[in-house]
């Protein structure tokens, strides 16, 4: 693309595209990726991975440990530029396609794993295609990075994630837009603790004294927890999964409770889990092991990650398109890379709704306009 051109020529090389990639997001689809299924999430990042390389995009697999495949593609040097970052898996069981085909009706794609976020894979493709063509020159390079367990938490990817994001000087993240399509400036961190008790069992009939109830406990630690909210600050704290006891007549020896918690910054995070640990039980014969913390920090809005967004809001105005912000609950990968300091913005998917849910949909127009923002964005030379 000559300067010439600007933001408006490169929506136009893209609307040009939009049938191929409403080709490339149906082959995505079509190819199911449950999170669980190593296998089948292998055989995706193979399918992208000779996609990328069939236009001329260096594309290689990454093994990762019982999640399948992931797939780093780059254009010019490994470090400096642009990173973006993607998923490959979806939360959908094998076999959700036959209930749920894609398909295209009155502007909308509707599949399983469409919007979250084989959308933005499609993409991630078109794009790269187009600056191996010489369509579009990225600033510094551009690395794309599909990840195969986001929706597990990334565990297995996280390490090389992060070391990718650091050699980068910024982050633009595919997942799914906001409502309204905005572009997500800031996620909640994420919290999950795990506590389990251990008492003493006794007959509930003829000696209940001599037991020593974990249930009884796991009910003051599901207050004690509720308690460390904090609506004023946006910190939730949520006891979720909770299971106790063997048998109806026995006092209970044993019993585990899950709580999930929310917050806007790393000091909350902190506060809850030191609080969670510190947990002490009111009966002494029981025993309580508490596991798990913040697992994925928040993603806080910097000065340099507000001057991302302002530039892509501004080249949206010049593609004809707005682009809202929104702070979110909901937390991804780009929590991860936002936290290692590195400039991020997230939510550059096309617009549409239903993650995770069976209505699950996004606007087929939206697909050139969002590769033409994020080629914009590649060429742009500060983050």
């Amino acid at each position: 693309m000559s300067a010439a051109e600007g933001p408006a020529g490169l929506l136009a090389r893209f609307a040009a595209r939009r049938e191929a990639m409403v080709d490339d997001l149906g082959e995505l689809v079509r190819r199911e990726s449950p999170s669980a299924d190593a296998a089948a999430v292998t055989a995706l990042a193979a399918w992208v991975a000779g996609r990328l390389a069939a236009a001329g995009v260096a594309a290689e697999r990454v093994a990762f440990e019982g999640c399948g495949d992931g797939v780093v593609a780059r254009i010019g040097p490994e470090s400096g530029g642009t990173l973006l970052l993607g998923h490959l898996d979806t939360v959908w069981p094998a076999g959700t396609l036959a209930e749920i085909p894609f398909r295209v009706e009155d502007g909308t794609a509707l599949g399983p794993g469409d919007f979250d976020m084989k959308a933005g894979v499609a993409v991630a493709l078109s794009v790269l295609a187009a600056a191996a063509a010489g369509d579009l020159k990225p600033a510094g390079g551009v690395t794309l990075l599909l990840t195969p367990d986001e929706e597990l938490g990334s565990g297995a990817s996280r390490d090389l994630l992060v070391a990718e994001a650091r050699r980068h000087e910024r982050v633009l993240v595919l997942e799914p837009s906001g409502d309204g399509g905005a572009a997500k400036v800031a996620r909640k961190g994420i919290g999950l603790v795990v506590a389990r008790f251990s008492g003493v069992a006794a007959h509930a009939g003829l000696e209940p004294e001599r037991g020593a109830s974990a249930l009884l406990e796991l009910s003051r630690f599901v207050l004690f927890a509720d308690a460390l909210a904090d609506r004023s600050v946006g910190t939730s704290v949520v006891p979720t999964v909770a299971s106790a006891g063997a048998r109806a007549n026995v006092v209970p020896e044993t019993a585990e409770a899950t709580v999930d918690f929310r917050v806007w910054t790393r000091e909350e995070g902190e506060r809850v889990a030191a609080a969670l640990a510190a947990y002490r039980p009111a009966d002494p014969r029981v025993r309580v092991a508490v596991e798990g913390g913040l697992n994925r920090p928040p993603m806080e809005e910097t000065a340099a990650s507000g001057a991302l967004y302002r530039r892509a809001a501004a080249l949206a105005q010049m593609l004809g398109f707005e682009l809202p912000s929104a702070r979110v609950g909901g937390a991804s990968d780009g929590n991860l890379t936002a936290a290692a300091g590195v400039p991020t913005l997230d939510g550059l998917g096309p617009s549409g709704g239903g993650a995770h849910a069976r209505t699950e949909h996004l606007v087929v127009d939206d697909l050139p306009r969002r590769a033409a923002l994020v080629a914009a964005l590649l060429e742009e030379v500060e983050p």
